[in-house]
């Protein structure tokens, strides 16, 4: 019989006990999202269930930032996302373990950017590579943030990316200026082959596409193409990729699917895509690596890691 149920049969206990102190009760990190934010999520319910997400944000910067990431939450939930928005508007934040500010645009895609990276993880690698990994390469850098991370996470890495829209290059920059000596961003898009390709954009320049451009096709904006395979063993010159996250918005296929003998000179990769997952994994198996696919809501994630040269051959 424990000392509370001797108590209450009139047997006193033999020696006094004290109370334990109740565990605080943690808060979530909404009560940092200001009231005007959760009105919005609350009164929209599901159709912009994602603002939840967006809204936590607010509590995974640092204190003296977490007003000015308000704001920039704000701007993605009452105002329509400019199509095209300047670096000039960037604002910094900060975010914990990480030194220097990162710059991110209001009424952009930014801040699901930093939602991608800093709290959801997708573009990490495998846990499954190993060794040492000292070259990183991502295709499509939008405005950095992966790239910073990594950077964090891999302190004697270099790091390259390749990013076609010429504002997310500049913030690219900025947000990695601290690391400038082994991270760098060319402003170009990556195709199979050299050319010139015609950007589009389905909102704002976090989800650009690129396609080959056409004498006369009238296009907003054309960008010179880079070869993948130059890109690689440019970087590679003294031995693998261990690391590429492959993130262009309905270009991986033509990437993969022609002239990807540059993919031997890669460890593992990670290709974000919105749809053919089946085709995905196909491609990356017969470049010789072994597949592992995430499903998203809104598309999926293809991990390969590079088989051995002996079980390639088997």
């Amino acid at each position: 019989m424990v000392e509370a149920d001797k108590a209450a049969h009139g047997t006193a206990p033999s020696r006094s006990v004290t109370p334990r102190r109740p565990e605080p009760t943690r808060r979530p990190v909404t009560h940092l999202v200001p009231r005007r934010i959760r009105t919005i999520v609350r009164r929209t319910g599901g159709e912009l269930r994602s603002a939840v997400n967006k809204a936590a944000l607010v509590g995974a910067v640092t204190g003296p930032s977490r007003p000015r990431m308000a704001s920039l939450v704000a701007s993605t939930l009452l105002a329509p996302e400019a199509r095209r928005p300047s670096a000039r508007s960037a604002r910094p934040v900060r975010v914990p373990d990480h030194d220097g500010a990162l710059y991110l645009r209001p009424r952009s895609r930014d801040v699901l950017a930093l939602q991608f990276v800093f709290t959801e993880g997708h573009h990490l690698p495998p846990a499954e590579l190993d060794g040492p990994v000292e070259r990183i390469a991502v295709f499509g850098a939008n405005i950095g943030l992966p790239m910073a991370d990594l950077a964090d996470r891999y302190p004697g890495a270099r790091l390259l990316g390749i990013e076609p829209d010429a504002d997310n290059v500049r913030l690219a920059r900025a947000n990695l200026a601290g690391i400038a000596d082994r991270a760098s961003v060319v402003e170009a898009a990556v195709w199979h082959t050299a050319g010139t390709l015609s950007l589009g954009w389905e909102t704002d320049a976090w989800g650009l596409s690129v396609s080959p451009a056409e004498e006369g096709d009238g296009v907003e904006t054309v960008v010179e193409a880079v070869a993948a395979a130059d890109v690689v063993d440019g970087f590679a010159d003294d031995g693998p990729i261990d690391y590429l996250l492959v993130n262009i918005e309905g270009g991986w296929y033509d990437l993969l699917a022609h002239d990807a003998g540059w993919a031997r000179s890669v460890r593992c990769i990670k290709v974000e895509i919105q749809d053919r997952s089946d085709e995905a994994v196909a491609l990356l198996e017969g470049l010789g690596f072994d597949t592992e696919i995430e499903r998203l809501p809104w598309g999926a994630f293809v991990t390969g890691i590079r088989r051995p040269v002996a079980a390639q051959a088997a």
